[in-house]
């Protein structure tokens, strides 16, 4: 933590790390990933997408608020049991191992989101291109680990976007990255994209003069 000591903790960061939980600003639930990855998720609307994730937790609390449907699949079975005893909203999730947890992705394809970000992770990233949709994206989190994954997905048209930073629980960086369909097109969440979010002290939202600097002749 003492590294980060001179920054302001607009995240929460040091809440997450006392409460071993990845929790946004505000306390709720979000994925375990960077904070970069994150802010870009909360940018879109997923309300009308479909997200299958390997690896359950907070991701799926966080998926489960925000998509239209979430197939979920976890190897640990404690952990499994924990998360599917709170019988989250518009969500399925099963628990396999090996062979069984990478093709389960087959259930209710296709799917708009595939995260990977639990075992096999190269068998899952070989694997899940046949269960995406047309206009949908994979987002793969430690990317900096598996550059025959990212080397893959972009042998396959994908465009890839590193959302490189620190995350919750982390005193270190790492990256999340997103693989997006050429046609994809996800709606933004708010009339305004970027929205205002934790940090970002110039945003229209907080500071609605800068509307001005929107017309022709400003600067």
């Amino acid at each position: 933590m003492d590294n980060l000591a001179h920054l302001p903790d607009y995240f929460r960061h040091r809440r997450t790390v006392e409460e071993k939980s990845p929790i946004w600003a505000d306390g709720s639930p979000v994925p375990w990933i960077s904070y970069p990855a994150i802010s870009f998720l909360n940018q879109l609307d997923f309300s009308q997408k479909r997200v299958f994730e390997y690896g359950a937790g907070n991701s799926t609390r966080y998926w489960s608020r925000r998509a239209k449907r979430v197939v979920s699949v976890e190897h640990d079975r404690p952990w499994f049991e924990l998360v599917k005893a709170e019988n989250l909203p518009n969500t399925e999730i099963f628990f396999a191992s090996e062979r069984e947890y990478v093709e389960l992705i087959a259930k209710h394809a296709p799917h708009d989101v595939i995260v990977i970000d639990g075992r096999w992770r190269y068998d899952c990233a070989m694997n899940c291109l046949a269960y995406l949709s047309s206009d949908g994206m994979v987002i793969l989190d430690n990317s900096e680990r598996y550059p025959v994954m990212t080397e893959h997905f972009r042998a396959n048209d994908l465009i890839q976007i590193d959302m490189i930073g620190h995350g919750p629980q982390h005193s270190h960086v790492t990256s999340t990255s997103f693989f997006l369909r050429r046609s994809f097109a996800f709606p933004p969440a708010q009339s305004i994209q970027p929205h205002h979010g934790p940090g970002m002290l110039d945003s229209i939202q907080v500071m609605p003069k800068q509307i001005e600097a929107n017309k022709p002749g400003s600067f």
